[in-house]
């Protein structure tokens, strides 16, 4: 296992000392998250850049990769998973596909216990890990 998933797994193991399930429907963007806006930028380039290069044009792709890591298909946006990689963690992909006249759009939602768990840093590292998995098994 890569170092980053081993930190970020301590990080979360060492988060909430009394874990309290994610409430269906309160989902949040990463912006939302407290102290987030300042590492906003490294997240949309680890994470959100990817989904929207690999997978804008390129849906079924994302499909596919997404049943193969138990993605749980949501109604949103042209393609929508939910995934539970770690408890009380889950996490929503969203995305758009482009065409001639729109470039692709992609979201990531997390739930509003995240940061329990996480600080900002990690919950970049944790979406990205997400979105290159979802690429190598595109390929």
């Amino acid at each position: 296992m890569p170092i980053q998933e081993q930190v970020l797994i301590l990080h979360y193991m060492m988060g909430g000392t009394s874990p309290v399930p994610a409430s269906p429907g309160n989902w949040i963007a990463y912006r939302e998250i407290p102290g987030a806006s300042f590492y906003f930028g490294p997240f949309v380039k680890r994470a959100v850049n990817p989904l929207k290069k690999v997978f804008g044009r390129n849906v079924s792709g994302l499909v596919r990769a997404a049943e193969m890591l138990a993605g749980k298909a949501i109604e949103a946006g042209d393609a929508g998973f939910e995934f539970h990689l770690l408890p009380h963690a889950p996490m929503r992909l969203i995305l758009w596909e482009g065409d001639e006249e729109f470039e692709p759009e992609a979201n990531i939602l997390f739930s509003e216990s995240i940061a329990d768990f996480f600080s900002p840093e990690d919950v970049a590292w944790y979406a990205g890990m997400l979105v290159y998995r979802l690429i190598a098994l595109s390929v």
